[in-house]
């Protein structure tokens, strides 16, 4: 298994290895941003249950990772400067304006490596290319064993930019829809305290 691996990578050259560090790379900043995803929403759907049900329901103060962005947003409020509606109003816009960085985390530096590993693959084609046309330049097309090598450079880097793009750019789609709705969970809550105040 490891030597067919070895063997792939060889046969695309130092590009196949770029190719394949940046898919890793994505891959892992993928699952954390689901799971981090994962749990805010939990967490977000928990507080927007209580709400609810509870007029008195406050979340819990801001602990670790698993907190939902209500809870977030709440502790962040500066209450002093809080003396109507307007005001909690404009609090609220500007701590959601400053939290969604944060939520978003990693995620625009996946769409930018979802969008280079295809052109990754592409500069594996141009060098491979290259290759065949130094071939031909140096012993003409009879020697076939050299300008097929060139060509399965190309072709192999093409492929494996694309087939690591395809997931790497639908599971980052499928995290910003998840982000959404999130964001939509948060809004709520963030409207059923704002009618509760005052």
């Amino acid at each position: 298994m490891l030597d067919s691996f070895l063997g792939l990578m060889a046969r695309g050259g130092p590009v196949m290895w770029i190719i394949f560090v940046t898919a890793w790379i994505a891959f892992i900043m993928l699952a954390e941003r689901a799971v981090q995803i994962h749990l805010w929403v939990k967490q977000a759907l928990h507080d927007q249950r209580g709400l609810e049900n509870n007029p008195s329901y406050q979340p819990q103060i801001p602990r670790g990772r698993s907190n939902s962005p209500v809870a977030i947003l709440l502790y962040r409020l500066n209450w002093k400067e809080i003396h109507s509606r307007s005001d909690l109003a404009k609090q609220l816009n500007i701590q959601l304006t400053e939290l969604m960085p944060k939520l978003e985390g990693t995620l625009p530096t996946i769409a930018i490596i979802g969008s280079l590993l295809p052109m990754l693959g592409l500069l594996g084609t141009v060098i491979g290319m290259i290759d065949v046309f130094e071939v031909i330049a140096r012993h003409g097309t009879g020697d076939p064993m050299q300008m097929a090598h060139g060509i399965s450079q190309a072709l192999l880097t093409t492929a494996s930019g694309l087939i690591c793009a395809i997931p790497v750019i639908f599971i980052h789609h499928l995290l910003v829809r998840r982000l959404g709705f999130l964001m939509a969970v948060t809004e709520q809550s963030m409207l059923m305290l704002y009618n509760r105040h005052g």
